[in-house]
């Protein structure tokens, strides 16, 4: 019998993604200093001027209207502050995002250490296994930033196995099955107290996501996201705080088991996370003694990293949250529409593969399913970068959505593609300002960061050099530029770049000139 959905994907819709106004905070325009100052004397004129004319700026009364209006700022200003920091679309401060997160369900992105393959080798075969404990540590620099990356054995699907030991198995050279997360692991140890809900923060932060294991007597407990309320079971809970330090959480016997009084409480969690663990492929070549039980001697072995590190990434700012928390609320967990599959695949995370940076979902229509949809998905790299993620991230993403979809809904998780743009940008600007390259520069910088930022992007979307043009309207010293896009294929650039709906754009190469005339 033909399979009914072996042909070409032919999307018969494509989600849009709908426009959000852009809030305007609130400010206390005409409700300054010298505003109310204005405001109170032309008053005073008003009513009194046939009994006090006396405004000058050495007069007592003057002294009492600039006071009022100076309480008077101050007031209106942390109104409207404090008016702005309850609302998501304008809040500012990073511990109030936190708190209207909370107040929803919704849990920010903590950190996530990079993630590479290694390689172990030992120069002479050996005729007994060659044992490494792990975590093993190597201290290394990158962009002058010093950092740990810890180096554990990896099972099957190339993650960390914690609980076991690195081996280079007797007759081997080399084991090439070790994989490295930037970080380093912390273990403390505290009792049960028998309070209700009680709770413990840890000592060191930020807490790397999905790092947290807390043993009671010896026994691994289960972390979710909220007690099982049937009955008490052995869980625990992980609450981040704005600087992802953690506390955890226990129950109270009825939701979620309470640690006995006395009870030894341990917690193993590494810490570290961000973009700065992304090092190169073969950045690493350390050479560490490793003693051999029973022999009396150690063995040089050579540590090498084979792959790239990738996933690294940084906790979610305000921005991130403003972002995200919506799409979180719109999709409540489930995936009906079109949009909530987006705004659930845009929210998805794993702890070793990478998070989400870009996903679209179109619908086609088949013979073998109520519903066929094709989710087109691009993990983040690095800060704004975007790469495809890897089969261990789609089948993660695919069993959660199972959980989650409509049971009439067929999906397919598919690769989405980067189409990468050189941007070569002349800048016409009279030779009177020459003198000021450098901060006109900075400014074209700027904008030019601001236009390609990567929440500025989606799937399909075309860039023209019309855009460019008004987003560097900003700067005033230029009087003309000349944009010119180069892709791989020649009849896609020039003044326009046009994209399928499975791709999305990104820049290659940059290149900023200056032309000076009289």
């Amino acid at each position: 019998m033909a399979d009914l959905c072996s042909f070409e994907i032919i999307p018969t819709k494509q989600l849009a993604v709908p426009n959000r106004t852009t809030p305007v905070s609130l400010n206390y325009t005409n409700q300054d200093f010298w505003s109310l100052k204005s405001r109170l004397v032309a008053y005073i004129r008003e009513k009194f001027g046939d009994q006090f004319n006396d405004f000058i700026e050495s007069n007592l009364a003057i002294m009492l209207v600039e006071n009022w209006a100076f309480i008077g700022d101050m007031l209106s200003f942390k109104i409207d502050q404090i008016a702005n920091e309850m609302f998501i679309d304008t809040v500012t401060e990073l511990d109030n995002a936190f708190r209207l997160s909370k107040l929803v369900g919704f849990h920010p992105q903590p950190p996530m250490g990079a993630k590479s393959m290694w390689t172990g080798r030992i120069q002479s075969v050996q005729d007994i296994d060659l044992i490494i404990p792990s975590p093993l540590n190597i201290e290394i620099t990158n962009n002058d930033q010093s950092l740990t990356i810890e180096l554990f054995p990896a099972d099957q699907y190339n993650r960390p196995i914690f609980e076991e030991d690195i081996i280079i198995s007797a007759g081997s050279l080399v084991n090439s099955s070790i994989v490295g997360l930037e970080g380093q692991t912390f273990n403390e140890t505290t009792f049960g107290n028998g309070e209700i809900n009680q709770s413990y923060l840890l000592k060191f932060g930020p807490v790397i996501y999905d790092s947290v294991r807390v043993y009671i007597d010896g026994q691994r407990w289960e972390q979710v996201d909220y007690f099982t309320e049937s009955a008490p079971r052995p869980e625990f809970r992980v609450e981040y705080t704005s600087n992802f330090s953690v506390f955890i959480i226990f129950g109270n016997n009825r939701a979620g088991l309470l640690p006995p009084v006395g009870s030894a409480i341990s917690v193993v969690y590494r810490v570290g996370g961000g973009t700065v663990g992304n090092i190169v492929s073969n950045f690493v070549s350390s050479d560490i003694m490793i003693p051999i039980d029973g022999r009396g001697y150690s063995v040089p072995v050579n540590f090498s990293n084979y792959t790239r590190g990738m996933f690294g990434s940084n906790g979610d700012s305000v921005e991130d949250i403003r972002r995200k928390l919506p799409a979180y609320l719109n999709s409540q967990n489930r995936c009906v529409t079109g949009m909530d599959y987006k705004n659930f695949v845009d929210l998805f995370s794993t702890g070793y593969n990478g998070v989400t940076g870009k996903s679209t979902t179109v619908v086609r229509h088949s013979g073998c399913s109520a519903n066929l949809l094709d989710i087109f998905v691009l993990v983040r790299d690095g800060a704004d970068g975007l790469t495809k993620p890897n089969s261990q991230f789609k089948q993660e993403l695919k069993n959660t959505l199972q959980e989650r979809k409509m049971l009439t809904d067929s999906i397919n998780i598919l690769d989405g593609e980067v189409l990468y743009v050189d941007v070569n940008l002349q800048v016409f600007i009279n030779r009177q300002f020459r003198t000021f390259e450098s901060n006109i520069n900075e400014k074209i910088m700027r904008d030019l960061s601001i236009f390609f930022n990567l929440q500025n992007w989606e799937y399909g979307q075309t860039l023209r050099d019309i855009d460019l043009l008004k987003a560097l309207a900003n700067v005033a010293e230029p009087y003309q530029y000349e944009i010119n896009f180069v892709t791989d294929d020649p009849n896609n650039g020039g003044k326009l770049v046009s994209t399928k709906f499975y791709q999305i754009i990104r820049t290659n190469n940059l290149n900023v000139n200056y032309t000076y005339t009289a």
